[in-house]
């Protein structure tokens, strides 16, 4: 199953709520911090495939989309 942004950002507030236990909350922010570098990981992969004519489809330059290929999973 793939992780969207819906229910990464439900898996986020779970996790911000007092009324788990602290461990859970921990697991909770843990597991969507995870699913986001993985999210961003894939984007940037695919993004790294793209020609120069679906880059510019999407707005993109050559040059910007390898600038945000070459991006670690945990940077913005």
């Amino acid at each position: 199953m793939t992780m969207t942004t819906a229910h990464l950002e439900s898996l986020s507030l779970h996790a911000a709520t007092n009324r788990l236990p602290v461990a859970a909350r921990l697991a909770l922010s843990f597991a969507a911090t995870v699913t986001l570098w993985d999210q961003r990981s894939r984007t940037r992969r695919e993004l790294s495939r793209l020609d120069a004519a679906q880059l510019q489809d999407i707005g993109m330059t050559l040059s910007e989309a390898r600038a945000e290929a070459r991006k670690k999973m945990w940077q913005i």
